[in-house]
């Protein structure tokens, strides 16, 4: 038995649905997520700074809310991924990140050994506000790093192997894969949801994402 892939998230509006209703999140298979834009001039950073104007505009009545309680990455026990660490360090990127279910980042960014992957490390970095959900960097043996989410804050409690298997869900094969996609799903809630935005009203990041949906049609 292995980590699934997957992504969790909140619907998408008339593009991604819910399967039970009345969900606040619900997963999804890999092969049903549209492309990033991996090939963007200056990498996923440079196109996230992009989409930092974009915030503004997508607030509704009541405001566009951003993950909070982020800060530089200083001195931390784990080996944490250059990916995270640099995102961390730049405030533009860090304070702009839009969250539709007032997540936050985990200050304290605490380790607990993986249940799942002998000698590996679970660190935790971002939370749902209603503790649903938490996510984590899973730092591997030999270096590399996925990103893992679950409902369960493996650094407060132990969870056998078993069920930490059917918990937790690999979301992102390294932070930048997984902040990218975060970031523009929570935008495109804002303006499809939030804001009930037409096709041709959408702008022009999260058209090109949700368009990738069978049901998009413009």
């Amino acid at each position: 038995m292995t980590i699934e892939d997957g992504w969790i998230a909140f619907d998408l509006g008339r593009f991604r649905r819910h399967e039970a209703e009345f969900a606040t999140y619900s997963g999804s298979s890999p092969t049903a997520l549209p492309t990033l834009p991996v090939a963007h001039p200056g990498g996923l950073h440079a196109w996230m700074r992009e989409l930092v104007p974009l915030g503004d505009l997508a607030a509704g009545p009541y405001g566009l809310v951003t993950l909070t309680d982020g800060a530089p990455v200083g001195e931390h026990e784990a080996a944490l991924p250059e990916q995270f660490v640099a995102f961390m360090a730049d405030p533009v990127l860090r304070d702009n990140v839009p969250t539709c279910t007032s997540c936050y980042w985990e200050p304290e960014l605490p380790v607990a050994a993986s249940p799942v992957h002998e000698g590996a490390q679970l660190v935790r970095f971002l939370n749902d506000q209603q503790g649903c959900l938490f996510w984590y960097l899973h730092l591997l043996p030999g270096g590399g790093h996925e990103v893992l989410c679950g409902g369960h804050a493996y650094d407060e409690y132990e969870v056998p192997r078993d069920e930490a298997l059917e918990d937790l869900v690999r979301v992102a094969g390294d932070f930048d894969g997984f902040i990218a996609r975060f970031w523009i799903e929570n935008l495109a809630w804002f303006e499809v949801v939030g804001q009930k935005r037409p096709d041709e009203s959408l702008s022009g990041p999260v058209w090109e994402y949700v368009r990738q949906y069978a049901s998009a049609v413009r």
